[in-house]
């Protein structure tokens, strides 16, 4: 998968995961000279222990900003999909399912009630089912559930596939990807980064793009830049759905996780969220939540056989926010990271947004709220 190219690139884009191979991917269309880094093998870490949910959900905590980056980027996936399998020929099992959200007690059907007017009113297509019918929409869901939302733009992709998809379609446009590959440092000179240090050479660049999840902030502390990411660990089992598999992807507002339906007829089950984690073997306690969520969510897959288990470090920050921008002090780094547990959902317009950050040199269409300025503010007094 590695193949070199001069002159030295216009972009040197650090990590392999959804983020960092999607930027890759639209830095290239745009005519840019592009080399991507990755320090393991590419779409391996979390995005091989995604869930893929491509959906509307209950999003209403976000703020404003995150919302609406999430309806264009949700809006933005069939066109990403099929311009990718059109150019690559890779399928990346992307599949309109529907999500459809549980309702167990009366509380939780005023709850969903709401929020289906809510994304009614954003645009999207919400039904609300009562408990018989949603029994004959989703035949796993429980004997007793109260009712359900439905959710009709609900989708999955394969993650490993989309990245893999992505990663071909740039190296088609000429982009070298350097897969094992560890940066050691990033050289400076004054407030510019001349070069990418790697274990085995140096790098000249004109621009970085951090795109390295849990591992960014690792990247920068040298240069004396707070850029908090941590590790969220987030614990999976995939289930065989040759004889049992939900129609839609499921979830509930008491439950944490979600039970998804995968174009290769596995059925991804999880997750948790671990907070400052940074092993990737699954525990046992791990493992259980990933079940009861099964459990509660489609109790007729507790008879089937487990396919595999896993778990991935999503990048989340301080305050679960992704950080989007230039790093402060620097005129040509970046940073996409800290997406925590929407990385895929907001993988096709982080990459357009920083692209038009790189072409503009400007920041200025990037919502300050992502902005990695922020962790250099003093706090606000109460």
């Amino acid at each position: 998968m590695t193949r070199r190219l001069e002159p030295h690139p216009d972009v040197i884009v650090i990590g392999g995961g959804i983020i960092g191979a999607t930027i890759a991917y639209v830095l290239a269309r745009r005519g840019q000279r592009v080399t991507l880094i990755e320090r393991e093998t590419i779409g391996d870490g979390a995005s091989a222990a995604s869930a893929g949910i491509v959906s509307p959900l209950d999003q209403r905590q976000y703020p404003t900003e995150l919302q609406q980056l999430l309806w264009r980027s949700l809006r933005s996936y069939p066109w990403l999909v099929g311009t990718l399998q059109e150019e690559t020929g890779l399928s990346v099992g992307f599949q309109q399912w529907g999500t459809l959200l549980l309702a167990e007690t009366e509380a939780e059907v005023a709850v969903l009630q709401e929020l289906g007017q809510w994304l009614e009113e954003r645009g999207f297509t919400a039904e609300w089912l009562d408990g018989p019918a949603t029994r004959e929409a989703e035949p796993l869901a429980p004997v007793h559930v109260q009712g359900g939302l439905l959710i009709e733009d609900g989708a999955s992709v394969l993650v490993p596939q989309l990245v893999r998809a992505a990663i071909v379609g740039a190296q088609q446009r000429g982009v070298t990807v350097l897969e094992h590959t560890a940066v050691v440092e990033l050289e400076v000179a004054g407030e510019r980064v001349l070069a990418v240090q790697t274990a085995r050479e140096r790098l000249p660049t004109d621009a970085v793009v951090l795109a390295a999840g849990a591992w960014s902030g690792q990247l920068v502390a040298p240069l004396g830049v707070p850029l908090p990411t941590v590790p969220v660990k987030g614990q999976m089992a995939l289930i065989d759905g040759s004889t049992r598999r939900p129609r839609h992807i499921v979830g509930a507002p008491g439950v944490t996780g979600y039970v998804v339906p995968r174009a290769d007829g596995l059925v991804w089950v999880g997750t948790t969220v671990e907070r400052g984690r940074w092993g990737t073997r699954p525990t046992a306690q791990g493992l259980w939540q990933c079940i009861d969520t099964a459990r509660r969510l489609a109790p007729a897959l507790l008879q089937e056989e487990i396919h595999a288990v896993g778990a991935g470090l999503r990048p989340g920050t301080a305050d679960d926010l992704p950080i989007l921008g230039r790093v402060p002090g620097w005129r040509n780094l970046w940073v996409a990271a800290g997406h925590f547990r929407l990385g895929v959902m907001l993988a096709p317009v982080t990459a357009d947004i920083l692209a038009d950050a790189l072409e503009k040199d400007s920041e200025d269409e990037i919502p300050a709220r992502f902005s990695p300025r922020r962790f250099l503010d003093p706090p606000a007094e109460s």
